[in-house]
C-alpha cells in the first residue's frame, strides 16, 4: 500500500471525509442532497463545515465515505491511530483498492504534527497482513489497497508525517512478520539472516557468537537450553553508533524460535503459539532498526540470545545445575523456565562488554503475566525510578502500555536453591516478579527494566490496528522509550 500527498483531488471516484461522533458507524453516501443531509446530521462541531476548499471538487457520482471516529479519553495520540485504522477496515469491507481522503476539515481537530504521525501510522499499521503462506483462492478474495491519497494544502507536514510514519510501521511490520513466521522457517540461523540483511541496509554493524565462542565463555544458559536442539545456538549482537551520542544502552530480546518446554515438556494446547517465544529478540532488532532510521543520538546495542527448547537425548533434566556466564550456579527445577536461562548469559555478557547506561530487556517470559495483567498491559519490573517514568511515558505515547510490579528483595528468598546460588523457579506466587529477580543476579547495579510481553505479543482476533497474531509490541515501545532518554537527558 502506497500512502501519498496531494495538493488536489485525481480521479475523485471515492473521498474519504472524516467525522467525530461517538456511536455512529461509518457511512456511504453520493455528493449531492444525500451527502449534504448526512453531514448535517453528523456534524455538530464548530470546527466542520460542508463548504471545505475540496468540498465543490466533487462531482455528483462521487462516492463519500464518511469515516467516524470516537476520542480515545486520555491517550491523544491513539485516537489518532484508531482514526487512520478506520478507514482501513471500511476500505477493505468495500473492496476499495484507490481512495482519496480530504483533509481538510481533518486538519482543524489534529493538533499537532505527532498526532498527524499517528493518524498515518494507524493506516499503515491496520493495513498490515500476513499472507505468505496463503494460496491463489485465499488471496484474490482479499483487498489489495493500492493507494491512499491525502489531500490536503500542508504539503510538507503530510509528507514529514508519512515518512515518519512509515518509518515506524515498517519495522513494526518487520516483528511481526517475524513472529508470525512457523518455527519451520525461522530458527536461530534463518532468524539470523533476515536481520543482518536488513542491518546491512542501515548504520548498524552485526556479530555473531557461535556454540563454540559460547562455550569458551562459559554461557551455559544459553548452552544448556539448545541442548536437546538439532538447531545450533546463536548469540547475535547489532550496533548503532551516533557521533554525538551521550548514552549507551543495552537492549536484550528473548529469541525462543519454538519452546516444548523441554523436559518438562508443555500439554499440547499450551504449545500451541510457541512461535512467538522469539517475539523479544523480533522487538529489539525492529526497535534498534528504528533508532537507526531516525538517526537517534545515542549509541544503542541489541542482543539477541536464539535458541529453540527440545527434549532431545542430550536436553537438560529437571535438577541439572548450570554455571552461567557470570559464574552463578542455577539449579534448573523447570526446563519450561528457560527464557530466563538465555536471557541471563545475554545480558551479564552484554552489560560487562558494552558498559551500559541504560538496560532494558524484553521477552515473553512468563504465563503468570498473562493471568496477572491479560493481553491490554506489558509487564514492567524497574531498579532505577527514572528509567520507569521514561517507560510509562513512552508506553502511554505508543499505547505499548506498561504496569509495574515491584521488585522487593523479600521475592529473592524464593528463589533459594538447596544445591546452587540460586534456582530458576520460585514457585507459584509472584511468578513474574521472581523470574524478574532472577534477571537481577546478572545485571548487578545497572540501571535496569524488565519487560514481560506474554500478554500482549499475539493476539487472537483483530483489534483496531492489530490484526490476529503477532503485534509487533516493544518496537515502537522502546524506540520511543530511548528517544525520551536522550530528550530529558535523565
Amino acid at each position: 500500500m502506497k500512502l501519498k500527498h496531494n495538493s488536489n483531488f485525481i480521479k475523485k471516484d471515492t473521498v474519504a471525509v472524516f467525522v467525530k461522533v461517538e456511536k455512529e458507524t461509518p457511512r456511504v453516501c453520493t455528493f449531492n442532497e444525500e451527502y449534504k443531509e448526512l453531514f448535517n446530521s453528523l456534524v455538530k462541531d464548530k470546527y466542520y463545515t460542508i463548504n471545505t476548499p475540496f468540498a465543490f471538487g466533487f462531482s455528483n457520482n462521487t462516492r463519500v465515505i464518511f469515516i467516524t471516529y470516537r476520542e480515545v479519553k486520555n491517550y491523544m495520540y491513539e485516537t489518532w491511530k484508531c482514526a487512520g485504522s478506520s478507514l482501513i477496515k471500511i476500505i477493505e469491507q468495500l473492496h476499495i483498492q484507490d481512495i482519496e481522503i480530504d483533509m481538510a476539515d481533518l486538519f482543524s481537530e489534529i493538533a499537532s504534527m505527532e498526532s498527524y504521525t499517528q493518524f498515518c501510522l494507524g493506516m499503515l499499521l491496520s493495513a498490515y497482513s500476513f499472507d505468505k503462506y496463503l494460496g491463489e483462492n485465499r488471496l484474490k478474495n482479499k483487498t489489495h489497497i493500492n493507494n491512499i491519497l491525502l489531500v490536503s494544502e500542508h504539503k510538507k507536514d503530510t509528507e514529514e508525517a508519512i515518512k515518519k510514519a512509515e518509518k515506524i510501521a515498517k519495522n513494526i511490520c518487520l516483528a511481526r512478520d517475524l513472529v508470525n513466521e512457523p518455527s519451520n522457517t525461522i530458527n536461530s540461523l534463518t532468524f539470523i539472516d533476515v536481520v543482518d540483511n536488513v542491518a546491512k541496509s542501515k548504520k548498524i554493524t552485526t556479530k555473531i557468537l557461535d556454540e563454540k565462542k559460547m562455550q569458551s565463555l562459559s554461557m551455559n544458559g544459553i548452552l544448556g537450553v539448545n541442548a536437546g536442539s538439532k538447531n545450533p545456538p546463536r548469540l547475535f549482537i547489532a550496533e548503532y553508533r551516533n557521533k554525538n551520542a551521550k548514552y549507551n544502552i543495552l537492549l536484550v530480546g528473548k529469541g525462543v524460535t519454538f519452546d516444548t518446554g523441554g523436559m518438562s515438556l508443555k500439554p499440547t494446547e499450551s504449545m500451541m503459539g510457541m512461535k512467538d517465544d522469539m517475539a523479544g529478540a523480533a522487538a529489539v532488532c525492529g526497535a534498534l532498526f528504528l533508532l537507526s532510521d531516525l538517526d537517534i543520538n545515542a549509541n544503542v546495542t541489541a542482543i539477541c540470545p536464539l535458541t529453540d527448547n527440545k527434549t532431545g537425548s542430550n536436553a537438560i533434566n529437571p535438577g541439572d545445575v548450570l554455571t552461567m556466564y557470570n559464574k552463578t550456579t542455577v539449579e534448573v527445577l523447570n526446563t519450561d523456565a528457560e527464557g530466563r536461562l538465555i536471557l541471563a548469559d545475554a545480558l551479564a555478557y552484554g552489560i560487562e562488554k558494552y558498559k551500559p547506561d541504560y538496560v532494558i530487556d524484553i521477552a515473553t517470559l512468563t504465563g503468570a503475566c498473562v493471568i496477572a495483567l491479560g493481553r491490554n498491559a506489558t509487564g514492567m519490573m524497574c531498579n532505577d525510578e527514572k528509567l520507569s517514568e521514561v517507560l510509562k511515558e513512552a508506553g502511554n505515547d505508543t499505547y505499548e502500555r506498561v504496569w509495574e510490579l515491584p521488585l522487593f528483595d523479600e521475592y529473592k528468598d524464593q528463589l533459594k536453591s538447596d544445591i546452587a546460588d540460586i534456582k530458576n523457579i520460585g514457585g507459584r506466587e509472584a511468578g513474574t516478579i521472581t523470574a524478574a529477580q532472577f534477571l537481577s543476579y546478572f545485571t548487578g547495579d545497572t540501571k535496569w527494566a524488565h519487560l514481560d510481553i506474554a500478554g500482549t505479543s499475539f493476539i487472537d482476533s483483530e483489534n483496531k490496528y492489530l490484526k490476529k497474531g503477532a503485534t509487533g509490541v516493544g518496537v515502537y515501545l522502546i524506540s520511543k522509550a530511548v528517544e525520551k532518554i536522550v530528550e530529558k537527558e535523565i
